[in-house]
């Protein structure tokens, strides 16, 4: 199952999916009409505005079930699994989703229909497990619904696309990208030297508490690793393991292992993490949100390191 962005192409499922549950509401209301007000404008605004989810099946391309949200209400506004998919599943995936898009800090609503039939209560049990509770209920356009609310939490948020897509894309366009607009770097962060198709960069606050972490970022702007030309790819790979050489020797680490990321940042750039015989992550992958404390002794032991970085990089 693809959970994605939907699209203008997907309005048609979009409306079959919705037409599922005609069979049901049409026990709420008699105004069935007066439900669909509106509901073509609705798919397209959420989709332009990226707020709407759909999950397909891979194989079929079939729709499994969908969900749109408002960020500026802070609101899950439609929901709907198909009666092919399992439920439980594909309403997790989608309610993860959207939660992550929406702002968990402060609180979150969604209504949903007020029926006996079991789909309902299965979607009150999902919402329910995720922290939704009951606050009353009203009418929407002519059914009674359950006015569900997920109080604010101060559970920790990530910087990726995961958690800030408008942002994301908003980066990814070169004239707004941070790099290429050459803004002031994060503290603690330090050029060790320019090379022919990309810039390495020292992190104080190392990622995974690894010593010697650093990152190498292509000079010019691309998103994804296959939109690189060729000859500039080679060149780029071939600076990547420039620093790594040196970074081996500087360091003395058993390994090196590589990252190429985009998903915060949305400008190329590979992640160089030594690997050490006491470090925190045995047989594991690296957690790079643990930075504190630092793997630097010193402010001078980390100036030492970009010192001799520099050394061996012939800089």
């Amino acid at each position: 199952m693809l959970l994605r962005w939907a699209t203008i192409e997907d309005k048609p499922a979009w409306l079959a999916l919705s037409r599922e549950y005609d069979k049901y509401i049409s026990k709420l209301t008699s105004d069935m009409a007066l439900w669909y007000k509106g509901f073509d404008d609705y798919m397209d605004a959420k989709i332009r505005q990226n707020n709407a989810v759909i999950a397909v099946d891979r194989m079929t391309g079939k729709c499994n079930g969908m969900i749109a949200f408002s960020k500026s209400h802070n609101r899950i506004t439609f929901f709907a699994i198909s009666e092919r998919a399992k439920f439980k599943e594909t309403a997790e995936k989608l309610l993860l989703v959207s939660l992550r898009q929406l702002d968990t800090h402060k609180d979150i609503t969604v209504l949903l229909p007020i029926g006996v039939n079991e789909v309902f209560k299965q979607a009150i049990t999902i919402f329910s497990s995720h922290g939704f509770t009951v606050s009353g209920a009203e009418n929407k356009a002519g059914v009674k619904v359950h006015n569900l609310i997920r109080i604010a939490t101060s559970e920790r948020r990530g910087g990726s696309f995961h958690y800030n897509y408008d942002g994301y894309f908003k980066m990814s366009k070169k004239e707004n990208c941070p790099p290429c607009l050459n803004l002031p770097m994060p503290d603690g962060h330090i050029d060790i030297a320019e090379l022919e198709y990309s810039f390495a960069t020292a992190e104080k606050t190392a990622q995974g508490r690894l010593f010697g972490k650093c990152h190498v970022l292509i000079k010019n702007h691309y998103n994804d690793f296959e939109d690189i030309p060729h000859d500039e790819m080679v060149g780029f790979m071939s600076d990547i393991q420039k620093v790594g050489k040196a970074l081996h020797k500087v360091t003395g680490a058993i390994k090196i292992n590589y990252e190429l990321h985009a998903n915060s940042g949305p400008h190329i750039h590979c992640h160089l993490f030594p690997r050490y015989l006491d470090d925190d992550f045995p047989s594991a992958p690296i957690d790079y949100r643990i930075t504190e404390p630092s793997p630097y002794e010193s402010v001078d032991e980390y100036l030492w390191f970009i010192e001799q970085m520099r050394k061996e990089l012939n800089i």
